[in-house]
């Protein structure tokens, strides 16, 4: 359970100082004393809705001004320079800056879309007990959903391993993993712990207190559930599958194929990192990708990405599974490689 950089991507996160029992991820992210967050609905495959937690953008710009003022150690320059790069995201007119900034730190429409499917086949597909790769994750609303589906159903004796990659390290920082903590705490595994606060939170306050407590139980209750989180910041051709620990039985991504020149790098990424032998394997491996079909300005969708997986070296096949035709057409693909 840890943060890993890479080269391509700026310094690495400063230690945090915790109790030492924690997970590596929690001791090396700068967590703020307090969290703002808003709800994002999830439209489910039933007709109803999910509600999940988000952290709001103006808490995690706010965050970064006060990394700036309170940090006068010329020890730090490097996490300093982090994170000026990370506040000049948040204050840029653009969504993203090719290969700077990827847009992570918003929730993209597809992301939403992905989460939805997952729902669909919940019932054929348990993640339990399996690994899980979200590629670009950025704010991560299909891993927080699986994330609540583990956290509102009983403990399990299976080990499910759930990981993050995302170009900006930043991006992990302040918004993926708040965005974990979060969800955990509204999800009932985090019940017994809301219970025990010495002052209960204002209803009315979308705020989370980050203590020392807080930190204990949410590590207990990863160990309950027997989930195991780590962290992965660089580009996809820097991904280092041994270092991760293997192939995955869940890769996802969504708006990741927007820009053409991006997507030969991400084909073998997500290929290598699916746990299949050959085409017929399909029983240990799901490939998703969920995305607009024509990405205006930048080149990128669904058409070429279809392309360069069936021309990539011994091909692929691309199947639709869930598709919105009006307004802006989006699709979740389903990737099987020979």
């Amino acid at each position: 359970m840890e943060i890993v950089q890479h080269k391509t991507t700026a310094p690495l996160l400063r230690r945090q100082s915790s109790r030492t029992r924690l997970p590596n991820f929690l001791l090396r992210t700068r967590l703020p004393s307090k969290i703002s967050y808003s709800p994002i609905t999830i439209p489910l495959s039933n007709g109803s809705d999910l509600s999940l937690p988000r952290r709001d953008l103006f808490d995690a710009r706010f965050q970064l001004i006060s990394h700036n003022a309170d940090d006068l150690d010329p020890s730090e320059q490097p996490s300093n320079a982090h994170a000026q790069s990370a506040l000049q995201f948040l204050n840029a007119p653009s969504d993203l800056v090719p290969l700077v900034y990827e847009g992570g730190l918003k929730t993209w429409e597809c992301s939403l879309d992905l989460a939805g499917y997952l729902d669909s086949i919940g019932s054929q597909f348990d993640v339990r007990g399996k690994r899980v790769l979200e590629v670009g994750c950025g704010t991560s609303i299909p891993s927080l959903y699986i994330l609540h589906r583990i956290f509102s159903s009983p403990p399990s004796q299976n080990q499910t391993h759930i990981h993050f990659q995302d170009y900006n390290a930043s991006v992990l920082e302040l918004m993926t993993i708040p965005n974990v903590i979060l969800t955990w705490y509204l999800s009932g595994a985090a019940e017994t712990y809301r219970m025990s606060e010495e002052e209960p939170p204002d209803s009315t306050a979308l705020e989370l207190n980050i203590s020392e407590n807080l930190r204990d139980a949410f590590q207990q209750s990863l160990m309950t559930y027997g989930v195991h989180l780590r962290f992965f910041s660089g580009s996809w051709d820097t991904f280092d599958l041994q270092k991760s620990g293997g192939r995955y039985n869940l890769v996802l991504t969504s708006e990741t194929i927007y820009r053409m020149e991006s997507i030969p790098s991400l084909i073998p990424m997500i290929r290598g990192a699916c746990n299949a032998k050959d085409l017929t394997d399909v029983d240990n491996y799901l490939c998703l990708v969920a995305a607009k079909v024509l990405y205006f300005g930048v080149g990128g969708g669904v058409a070429e990405f279809v392309r360069c997986v069936r021309d990539e070296d011994k091909g692929g096949t691309v199947e639709t599974v869930w598709e919105r035709t009006s307004g802006v057409e989006r699709r979740v693909m389903s990737v099987r490689w020979k």
